[in-house]
């Protein structure tokens, strides 16, 4: 489960919170009390049968990087994340062809991985690096 807190490419700040369910990389539903933001959105992962795949996820690690309307500088603040579905063909090892790609970023994300071995490692919480063995 994704929730996305701060903006979204081609849409900017948000205003309400937008919930992303994706199982197997591909998005299952998406809601949000901002109907609006929300029509995009649904619009947006419609555009092809790519558009609702994940292309991107990505660790904001630029302690300077600041929340401005320039997505490119906002998605690498220290301590977010952001996570785009559609293209990346433009990325080494990219094989998403969609037509459209959409970021979308979040604050102070905890994420987590489950290694092979079942063990469950926390990466960031709250938006704080932790430490890795």
């Amino acid at each position: 489960k994704l929730v996305c807190d701060m903006a979204i490419g081609g849409i900017g700040k948000l205003r309400k919170p937008v919930q992303v369910t994706a199982k197997n990389g591909k998005v299952e539903n998406v809601s949000s009390e901002d109907k609006e933001h929300l029509s995009r959105i649904k619009e947006t992962f419609q555009t092809d049968s790519w558009a609702n795949v994940v292309g991107e996820f990505a660790f904001g690690i630029n302690a300077k990087a600041r929340f401005v309307d320039e997505f490119l500088e906002a998605e690498k603040m220290l301590g977010t994340v952001h996570v785009a579905f559609g293209a990346n063909t433009d990325m080494p090892g990219g094989k998403n062809p969609s037509k459209n790609h959409m970021d979308m970023m979040i604050s102070e994300p905890t994420v987590t991985v489950t290694k092979q071995n079942g063990e469950i490692v926390t990466i960031l919480h709250k938006g704080q690096f932790q430490i890795l063995n």
